[in-house]
């Protein structure tokens, strides 16, 4: 498969918040700032307004991380295996997940929750095709070497900046401090 400039091999690339072009939600209610995408995946970072509904996005999974000072909170129908039969309000048919600053929530993209938060914030996306790319995300020190097969994006949660190392990349770079790593394969 070849993904473009995210291809085995390709040169480390690095994105700052002033790259990035925003583009509105499918629905119209926010805006958010691609990082990378190919045809299969696609890493965002969305202004998250105290207010909004997801967008419903067919046959992708999603990861969502917080990347502001803020917990958000997530609200609508259970949803696949992660549902909570016990969350508050399931019996009635809507689950509540509250989500940390820095820590990550796995769901389909079928899935259109309503999304609250006490003050505007940011929140890392990255959104997979469904039987053609993986992911994972998690908050941590950063790998000193890039994977040999697959894609790693680095964030760091304060600047924006990532660091985007395809699959055997060789190029040296320099990230010090924790941030948010995303693994993506295809």
């Amino acid at each position: 498969m070849n993904d473009g400039p995210y291809s085995l091999g390709a040169p480390a690339r690095r994105t700052t918040r002033d790259d990035r072009v925003s583009v509105r939600w499918r629905n119209g209610q926010g805006t958010t700032q691609v990082v990378a995408e190919t045809d299969l995946w696609r890493v965002s970072i969305a202004d998250e307004p105290t207010s909004s509904t997801f967008s419903v996005i067919d046959g992708f999974d999603r990861l969502f991380m917080p990347i502001g000072a803020v917990p958000i909170e997530l609200t609508g129908a259970p949803f696949g295996p992660g549902a909570d039969p016990d969350a508050p309000d399931a019996a009635a048919g809507v689950v509540r997940h509250v989500v940390a600053p820095l820590q990550t929530i796995a769901f389909p993209g079928e899935w259109a929750p309503g999304c609250r938060v006490e003050a505007p914030t940011r929140a890392l996306n990255v959104m997979v095709r469904r039987g053609a790319a993986t992911a994972t995300m998690r908050f941590g020190e950063p790998p000193r070497a890039a994977d040999p097969a697959a894609l790693v994006v680095l964030v760091d949660p304060v600047t924006e900046e990532a660091v985007l190392l395809p699959a055997g990349c060789l190029d040296a770079f320099e990230m010090t401090d924790p941030c948010a790593i995303l693994t993506i394969t295809t």
